[in-house]
């Protein structure tokens, strides 16, 4: 008897362990697109691993530029995509296309060059912070009748290590300086002192401009193999997308293909396996199938076979086939559930199919009284039952 859930997702299993761990990787906003976006995710390893194995494709683990190294099965992976997926370059007409349809692109960064002074608060209190502001201020003003002592500024007042060096900042690119400083440099002339002083969490701020060199479209040759990475680097990733999905498709409809509770692919035949096997010898042995119904199983069968004006044979037979080649994976997670209770469960098995093939039989009571008043007859479709006597 297996006790062990699982669940069935494009044809693997899927431990249920292992499924509510990989769940806690997905953002969803429910549960039930996490464990689809889960199992997914543990379906395209399992059939990557075992396309790898029938390929004979194996790998050594490398370190990442973080120190981080790669499983075993991250490493086969990685070496079966590498062997398989393969695009080509893009043609030299469709890199220069795109260069020329995207004039704002492809630019330097505008750099500046630029000085400042700090004027850092004694403390945190509003006083402290209000008499940095009116010190800044005060020497902008001074600046603007003699903004050559600049520099001896700096170098005698400001709280930033800056000052031992005139209070030049060096060459900058955007990002390189909190937003609120860049932004006030973006409006300064070359040489020019802002007229007010800029706050920032560090204090209020003197700031000069001493140059710029605004942004250069690079040549096309410069640029060409940049372009050229990013689109290889796109079809790379929608053709092993394409190629995941063949692999899925193709375990979907054939399962049989299983994880064990490391995430490992199992040897040897899973639950799926089982119940295929024990569904194709029921396809072989029709007659032991339909003996093997349960009383409500049968009933549908025999509503069916009478509506369709078929033999009770060629309906059961007609459901197992359907549900061999076209079953879900919900309803293979019911069959293999019926396997784990009881491994030789043919009746449960064929209990789930006949459930999602046929319609179920509906009774039909009606309050006729038998001669002598002593009961009341229920009826199904197809058959009749006396109660009571």
């Amino acid at each position: 008897m297996m006790t062990d859930a699982a669940a069935i997702f494009f044809g693997v299993e899927v431990p249920e362990a292992l499924l509510a761990a990989e769940m806690q990787n997905h953002e969803a906003s429910s549960l039930a697109d996490a464990r689809a976006m889960a199992g997914r995710a543990l379906a395209t390893k399992a059939v990557l691993l075992a396309r790898a194995e029938a390929t004979g494709i194996d790998a050594v683990a490398e370190t990442n530029a973080d120190g981080q190294e790669e499983t075993a099965e991250e490493a086969r992976i990685r070496a079966l995509l590498s062997a398989e997926i393969d695009v080509d370059p893009p043609e030299v007409e469709r890199l220069k296309s795109i260069y020329d349809g995207h004039p704002d692109a492809f630019l330097t960064p505008p750099l500046i060059e630029a000085s400042h002074i700090l004027i850092a608060p004694m403390d945190a209190s509003e006083a402290a912070l209000e008499k940095a502001q009116a010190t800044a201020a005060n020497m902008i003003a001074d600046l603007a009748l003699a903004p050559e002592r600049f520099e001896r500024m700096a170098a005698n007042h400001s709280d930033c290590p800056s000052g031992a060096d005139r209070g030049t900042l060096g060459q900058l690119r955007p990002g390189d300086v909190l937003a609120e400083i860049w932004q006030c440099l973006e409006t300064l002339s070359v040489g020019e002192i802002a007229t007010q002083p800029i706050r920032t969490e560090h204090g209020w701020h003197v700031l000069r401009l001493d140059a710029r060199a605004d942004s250069e479209r690079l040549p096309f040759d410069y640029v060409r193999p940049h372009i050229s990475a990013q689109i290889e680097a796109r079809e790379w990733t929608r053709a092993a997308g394409e190629f995941v999905d063949k692999l899925l498709r193709k375990s979907a409809d054939k399962p049989g293909l299983r994880l064990n509770e490391s995430g490992g692919l199992a040897s040897g035949a899973g639950a799926a396996s089982k119940a295929t096997n024990l569904l194709g010898h029921a396809l072989g042995d029709i007659p032991g199938a339909l003996a093997a119904l349960s009383e409500d199983a049968r009933a549908a069968v025999q509503a069916a076979a009478s509506s369709r004006d078929e033999s009770d044979a060629q309906i059961l037979k007609s459901a197992i086939s359907d549900f061999l080649s076209g079953a879900d994976d919900d309803a293979w997670t019911k069959i293999i559930s019926r396997l784990r209770e009881r491994e030789d469960a043919l009746s449960e098995c064929l209990d789930v199919i006949v459930a999602i093939s046929l319609p179920p039989v509906k009774a039909r009571h009606t309050l006729i009284l038998q001669p002598g008043g002593r009961g009341a007859v229920s009826s199904v479709k197809g058959q009749s039952h006396g109660i009571g006597k």
